[in-house]
């Protein structure tokens, strides 16, 4: 394996020292789009929220710091990364605030509607099924409740070259277009134009929905 696959392949699991080095290099360069995501999440006081492909925990270090009355959750397929965020958000998880766990998105152990708002940030291109992932998503959340994705376009990756392998690479209409299909409405919007969206996914009232 390359050395630019090996740095596509940390994004997509990261593990041991290259992934701690690979989630730090996102917290830096992501920064723009953690705040574009925690705008588009509106939280409540009491919300239930999700966080797919967690990292090392530093977005919900920041958004319990900001919104610490809610409750969170993760779920992330990289096991050196749940000990990671577990480490970040220590307090929080003793707590009982955040509870961290490994999984997939694509299948769930959580009940039908239990979630307020689910949120990713760059994890989509690492989805092993998006159509059966965002339907899992709609499951969980609740009626009325909001799926925030937020991606790099597929023209700005096309501009890297570590995304030349194992990066499932979307056009923006493409994720529109799957998420209605699994009966979501979808709201696009630019962080960095040409560069970085926000999808908003909502799960409309039972008479909308598809």
């Amino acid at each position: 394996m390359g050395i630019t696959e090996r740095i596509g392949a940390q994004f997509r699991k990261p593990t041991g020292l290259g992934g701690a080095l690979s989630t730090f290099v996102m917290n830096t360069i992501n920064r723009k789009q953690y705040a574009a995501t925690e705008r588009e999440l509106s939280l409540m006081p009491g919300a239930r929220v999700l966080d797919v492909g967690y990292g090392n925990g530093f977005m919900l270090q920041r958004l319990i710091a900001h919104h610490g009355d809610c409750e969170y959750y993760g779920i992330e397929i990289s096991r050196d990364m749940l000990a990671a965020a577990s480490k970040r958000n220590e307090k929080a998880v003793s707590s009982g605030r955040l509870r961290l766990s490994f999984g997939d998105i694509v299948r769930t152990e959580f009940e039908d509607g239990f979630f307020d708002t689910v949120y990713t940030v760059n994890t989509v291109y690492f989805w092993d099924d998006l159509e059966a992932g965002l339907s899992e998503v709609k499951r969980i959340i609740k009626v009325g409740g909001v799926f925030v994705n937020t991606v790099y376009s597929r023209e700005w990756l096309d501009r890297l070259s570590y995304t030349k392998k194992g990066f499932a690479k979307y056009r923006l209409d493409e994720l529109q277009h799957v998420g209605e299909r699994c009966g979501l409405s979808v709201r696009i919007v630019p962080i960095a134009n040409g560069k970085s969206y926000c999808l908003v996914y909502v799960k409309e009232c039972k008479g909308r929905e598809r």
